[in-house]
């Protein structure tokens, strides 16, 4: 607590710094500042002026002049005092009592115009309120003591003007960018009048870009702020560029209302975005295919993206049957394909499905449709699927499982080897190894001399093989055991007489008997022997060669019968043959 009493003559007593005074300012003319607290001014002698507060929020300070022409502060350019700020309450906590106001001598400093405040007595006292907007309760700001009759416009009441705040306008250069481009939108802030101190503006962000996904911007929050002795500040958009073909977008800056300064620019300003990618017509292409049933378990198309789009492509597909038969040859399926943006490709998977015969080719198609970002090629919107039992191939192969055929193909020196199964295998126009393996195969050596591969118990009478193209004396055939290991070539070779029989039982009865058709009287087929017997008439017509293993006696279940449907050159004549004229 600070009592103070002033002398003789003007005194300048200032508590501001103190939260409860009692200040006194005696003979002269004196000026009182109150402190944070409920302070009691006393002008006293002469031509004083009294102020309470230099906020007034939760104080209460009674001011009395005394005699002579007194002033007091209520107001000051910046603010108005004993305003709390709450705009629920009237203000009852906190006012300064004028006690002895004189209307002939003394003044009341207000701030504004009498427009921005109420009298309202109350008994032989007058309120002065601040008049509050809308529905918020007027604010107390003073009670004059012992005063009925006081008029807002009367020149007792002076009324001081606020500072001149300075005006902000907004604008932005260019009003365009490009997207890609290298130049920025630049908005820049300006203020008029004194620049002396840092100035802090306020600013909202709107507009159709999205910050930090199609642009950024210098600050992170809506700021700006002017650096001491400078009128202007700027804000630079940089606009983020991509591939995404989309609507030129716009950055739109608002002035929002803040601390020391007014709004000269009341309207958004606007930059604008341009895009700069171009819409790209892709085109959608299936390629055609051909899968081996047995050994693709799918039939798997690509689909071709012409002119790759930054936007994703969707599409659909869906099967149909041309000679194959769906859900039986393959799966019957539909569905839809997304391709991500700027990717070239994608693939259609469709099951294949293995029946374990020896058929024609078969086919199906995949047709796409419904294309969303792209168009489909007229000419390569539908895929064809093959369904082949033929394995082709350019390298040395054995049948996997389940697959019929084997065709080799090219000129390369290259070998093809069956499976259990019963197998179509072709050679190419190389030198090939041919061998069926077990199963009832058909072999074809093609150009070139082949060697066809026979391993006992395989090639049977039950079983038998056929060669379609056997070139004597240029084709050869190879003899392994009955566990596949090599053996040698028969020990001796015949033709035997031509034969009539009907069964292929017969054939090989009369072939046992008599091997060799040049001699009179039976020669049977030794072990490890064989002969060559062609039947001239009937349903087994043909060339066939007889071939004995290593024990006496027909086996059926090793000795090797093979069908010669097809041969080049001439045969051996009756009796002895070369055995290297067939055999290696």
């Amino acid at each position: 607590e600070l009592d103070f009493q002033g002398g003789i003559g003007n005194d300048n007593i200032n508590a501001s710094a103190t939260t409860y005074v009692i200040l006194k300012g005696g003979e002269g003319n004196d000026v009182l500042t109150g402190g944070s607290g409920n302070d009691n001014l006393y002008g006293q002698d002469d031509n004083d002026t009294l102020q309470g507060t230099n906020s007034g929020t939760g104080e209460r300070d009674t001011l009395e002049g005394g005699t002579g022409n007194d002033r007091f502060i209520l107001a000051d350019t910046t603010k108005t005092f004993y305003d709390d700020g709450n705009s629920t309450l009237p203000g009852d906590d906190d006012y300064a009592t004028i006690a002895d106001f004189n209307t002939t001598d003394d003044t009341i400093q207000l701030r504004g115009s009498s427009s921005n405040y109420l009298l309202s007595v109350s008994g032989s006292n007058t309120n002065l309120y601040i008049n509050k907007p809308g529905s918020e309760p007027d604010e107390l700001i003073a009670v004059i003591n012992n005063q009925t009759a006081l008029s807002l416009t009367a020149s007792y009441f002076s009324y001081v003007a606020s500072p001149t705040l300075p005006t902000i306008t907004l604008a932005v250069s260019p009003a365009s960018v490009t997207e890609d481009g290298t130049t920025n939108l630049v908005y820049t802030f300006t203020r008029s009048g004194v620049t002396t101190n840092p100035l802090t503006v306020n600013y909202t962000l709107g507009g159709t870009a999205t910050l930090n996904t199609d642009y950024t911007r210098t600050g992170t929050t809506n700021t700006v702020t002017f650096a001491a002795g400078s009128s202007t500040a700027t804000v630079t958009v940089d606009p983020t560029a991509d591939t995404i073909v989309e609507s030129n977008e716009t950055v739109i800056l608002t002035l929002a209302a803040g601390t020391g300064y007014t709004i000269g620019t009341t309207t958004p300003v606007t930059g604008t975005i341009n895009n700069d990618d171009t819409t790209v017509t892709s085109q959608l292409s299936i390629n055609d295919i051909t899968v081996v049933e047995g050994k693709d378990n799918n039939a798997i198309l690509t689909v071709t993206v012409d002119n790759p789009n930054s936007q994703p492509i969707t599409f659909n597909y869906t099967t149909a049957p041309i000679n194959a038969t769906a859900n039986v040859d393959y799966t019957s399926k539909t569905g839809t394909i997304t391709i991500a943006p700027n990717t070239s490709t994608a693939t259609i998977s469709i099951p294949i499905l293995n029946d374990n015969l020896n058929e024609p080719d078969e086919a199906f198609t995949v047709t796409l449709s419904n294309p969303v970002n792209a168009t489909i090629n007229p000419e390569g919107g539908i895929g064809e699927v093959i369904i082949t039992d033929t394995w082709q191939s350019t390298l040395t192969r054995t049948l996997p499982n389940n697959v019929e055929n084997l065709r080799l193909i090219g000129t390369n020196n290259i070998n093809g080897t069956g499976n259990a199964g019963n197998n179509n295998i072709t050679g190419n126009n190389g030198i090939n190894q041919i061998n069926g393996g077990a199963g009832i195969d058909t072999l074809t050596g093609g150009l070139g001399a082949d060697t066809f591969i026979f391993q006992f118990g395989q090639s049977t009478i039950s079983t038998s093989d056929r060669i379609t193209d056997f070139a004597i004396n240029s084709d050869k055939i190879d003899l392994l055991t009955q566990a596949g290991n090599a053996t040698s070539a028969p020990s001796s070779f015949s033709r035997a007489a031509n034969s009539t029989v009907t069964t292929l039982q017969n054939l090989v009865n009369q072939v046992f008997t008599d091997a060799n058709g040049a001699t009179t009287g039976n020669q049977g087929l030794g072990v490890n022997s064989a002969a060559l017997v062609q039947v001239t008439t009937g349903a087994i017509a043909g060339t066939y060669l007889v071939i004995n293993d290593s024990t006496d006696g027909f086996q059926s279940s090793n000795d090797l019968l093979i069908n010669i449907t097809g041969f080049t050159g001439t045969l051996p004549a009756l009796g002895s043959i070369p055995v290297s004229n067939f055999f290696i």
